[in-house]
C-alpha cells in the first residue's frame, strides 16, 4: 500500500495497521509528524484488547514518536524500515522504551 507523506494518508495506513494488531496489555503512543503538513497528531491507544486511532493529542502516553512525515509514509509503505529510520534520527521515540518495542515490534515488524 502506498501511504503519501500526508496527514490523512498517514492516518489512514496508521488506522488500518492498528485494526490488524493484536496489542499486549494496555498503552497509548501519539505520533507527532513533521514536515509541511497539517500538525495534528496521530492518538493509537489499546485497551482491554480494544484498539482507538484518532486524530487529537494525547497528554498521557506510554511513550512518544516524532517522526518526519516523508521518512514515516516510506515505513508505512513499506519502503523503509523503521528502525532505519530511528538510527536517521528521522524518527525519534520518548518515553517507555520497552513499550516502544513491543509497538514497533507489532506495528511495524
Amino acid at each position: 500500500m502506498k501511504v503519501e507523506a500526508e496527514f490523512g494518508s498517514i492516518f489512514k495506513a496508521v488506522n488500518a495497521r492498528a485494526s490488524k494488531i493484536d496489542f499486549w496489555g494496555d498503552m497509548a503512543t501519539q505520533i507527532t509528524l513533521k514536515g509541511n503538513l497539517d500538525n495534528l497528531p496521530i492518538y493509537v491507544k489499546s485497551e482491554e484488547g480494544r484498539v482507538e486511532v484518532a486524530p487529537y493529542e494525547y497528554y498521557d502516553a506510554t511513550f512518544y514518536i516524532d517522526a518526519d512525515a516523508d521518512v514515516f509514509a516510506a515505513v508505512l509503505s513499506g519502503t523503509k524500515d523503521f528502525y532505519e529510520g530511528l538510527a536517521e534520527g528521522n524518527i525519534t521515540v520518548n518515553g517507555n522504551t520497552d513499550a516502544a518495542l513491543l509497538f514497533a515490534k507489532a506495528f511495524f515488524g
